[in-house]
This record gives C-alpha cells, sequence and structure tokens, in this order.
C-alpha cells in the first residue's frame, strides 16, 4: 500500500496539489478536497486504515476533475455525480497504477479487496475494470 500511496502523492505533487495528513480528525470524519485552495486533507486516523488510499485518490479525483466548493454540492443530484466523478478517478488511477507497475488481480472483487476500496462501489469498479481491460 505504501508504494501506492508513494504514486498518488506524486500525481497530486505534479498537478500542484498539496497534502495535508493530519490525526487531529476523529475516525469517523472523512478526508476532503479544498480545491480554492488546491490542497487535499487526509484523516491519517480514519477508522477503516486499509480503504485511506482510495480516499486519497478520491479526493486528487476531485481536484483533476476540476471539481469546485462545498457550494458546488448544493442539490443531491449534483452531489451525486460529483462524487461518482471522484470515485470513477480515483478508480482509474488505480487501476493505471497497477498497469504502470505491473501488478494484476484476477478480477475486479480481488482488486476492490487489495486495495480497500468500499464494497458499495462494486458496481463502479466492475465498470471501469471492464472498461479498462476491455473484457
Amino acid at each position: 500500500m505504501n508504494e501506492l500511496i508513494k504514486y498518488l502523492l506524486n500525481i497530486a505533487f505534479d498537478n500542484g496539489i498539496s497534502i495535508v495528513w493530519t490525526d487531529q480528525l476523529a475516525a469517523d470524519k472523512p478526508s476532503c478536497a479544498m480545491p480554492n485552495q488546491n490542497a487535499i486533507v487526509i484523516n491519517d486516523r480514519w477508522h477503516n486504515r486499509d480503504e485511506i488510499p482510495f480516499q486519497l485518490a478520491h479526493e486528487i479525483g476531485h481536484m483533476l476533475n476540476g471539481d469546485e466548493g462545498a457550494l458546488y454540492y448544493c442539490s443531491p443530484a449534483a452531489h451525486t455525480k460529483v462524487e461518482c466523478g471522484a470515485n470513477d478517478k480515483a478508480i482509474d488511477l488505480m487501476l493505471d497504477y497497477c498497469a504502470v507497475n505491473d501488478e494484476s488481480t484476477d478480477n475486479y472483487a480481488d482488486f476492490m479487496y487489495y486495495y480497500g476500496i468500499p464494497s458499495s462501489l462494486e458496481e463502479n469498479v466492475k465498470r471501469r475494470y471492464t472498461i479498462y481491460f476491455n473484457l
């Protein structure tokens, strides 16, 4: 996992995105992107540490997608669309990591398990995995 985090940090830094790691948040407070400050805050105390690489990729996804601040997410439909876009970008970044480092998984479920991707995103992962590998 450390190599994946390094890979993601390099993407962030290459795009001028600052990363702040904090242990000052409660374990149930998610990481967040702050586009106006071109920064991401990662909660190092997140209750499921296996999900931290995905959270980092997700927040980078927001930044790379050009998502805007909290006011942008005023309607549930916009919020869902923005979050789905960040999830898709995160999955793609992680699939790119696998390709660059010649790491493969047998199927999308193994990919999710190995990289700590929440089970609620199974359909997203299945779709992105299928597209990525032309299945």
